[in-house]
């Protein structure tokens, strides 16, 4: 494996430029797609119970707390003990930060957000529904313009990431640390939106800022797995790095390739916890 994942040799816009004129390859692309709908198409029916069950658990954590506000004071004095469930986050400059959740009430005529979410996704084909359960409060789309202002992005823009966001609840950790708030994207790979293997689907404000280069990664479908996911400390990875490993991935794929990735893949989300 690590010789598939070693750097290109090549500069980056070249291999940019080779990927997005990349040739059809149809034998590839057909059993790449018969595969994809059998795969997702047993996965959802073995594991339809299992996706209910974390849909009911999430829509009961949510009916008791159906309104949130995330409170962002900074600390002046990093002895101080932060407030019980707040979370301490160093920003880019150094400033530290106490960031706690904090259940309200729902204001009248505000909308009930549901246990599971569509959000708008750029694949190969444009846009379209990408499916999750929710690990995040109600309103957390809100409260990303408290933490960006805060400067406690911890990846390179235009990504968004912080390893310990405060806005994921307590149902919401245990379904990410397991991955099972990705299960309803099985779906999206049923339908033909994305596929079992390919680079991770971007928001569409994240692409709006991409340069030709980083656009090369939409010449094919978006993915459950990607290369970068896959490498040890994958949390710690720049986004250019996350670039370079989905445009060598699109030169390189393969039949072997995609094989490599789910299993090495599978064998993360049951025993590897360096991504965490």
């Amino acid at each position: 494996m690590d010789n598939d994942i070693r750097e290109n040799s090549a500069p980056r816009d070249e291999v940019a430029a080779a990927c997005a004129a990349d040739r059809p390859r149809y034998f590839y692309a057909f059993f790449k797609r018969a595969f994809d709908i059998v795969s997702s198409g047993l996965a959802l029916l073995l594991l339809s119970w299992l996706i209910l069950i974390c849909i009911f658990v999430k829509w009961l954590e949510d009916a008791k707390n159906s309104a949130y506000e995330l409170v962002i004071d900074e600390v002046t004095d990093p002895s101080v003990p932060k407030a019980a469930r707040a979370k301490r986050l160093t920003a880019a400059d150094g400033r530290v930060y106490d960031c706690l959740l904090k259940p309200r009430r729902r204001e009248k005529g505000e909308r009930r957000e549901g246990p599971v979410y569509a959000s708008r996704r750029v694949g190969r084909n444009g846009e379209f529904r990408f499916y999750k359960i929710r690990s995040m409060c109600p309103g957390a789309e809100k409260m990303k313009k408290q933490l960006l202002e805060a400067g406690l992005n911890e990846a390179d823009p235009p990504a968004f990431k912080i390893k310990d966001d405060p806005r994921i609840t307590r149902v919401g950790r245990f379904l990410r640390k397991t991955s099972l708030d990705e299960l309803p994207q099985l779906w999206n790979v049923f339908k033909g939106d994305m596929s079992v293997v390919g680079p991770r689907p971007p928001l569409p404000d994240e692409v709006a800022q991409y340069t030709p280069e980083q656009r090369a990664r939409l010449s094919v479908k978006g993915g459950l797995l990607c290369l970068w996911q896959i490498q040890p400390n994958r949390n710690k990875l720049s986004f250019d790095d996350w670039i370079r490993l989905d445009l060598e991935y699109i030169q390189k794929r393969s039949f072997l390739m995609d094989l490599k990735i789910i299993f090495k893949g599978a064998y993360m989300v049951l025993f590897d916890r360096s991504g965490e």
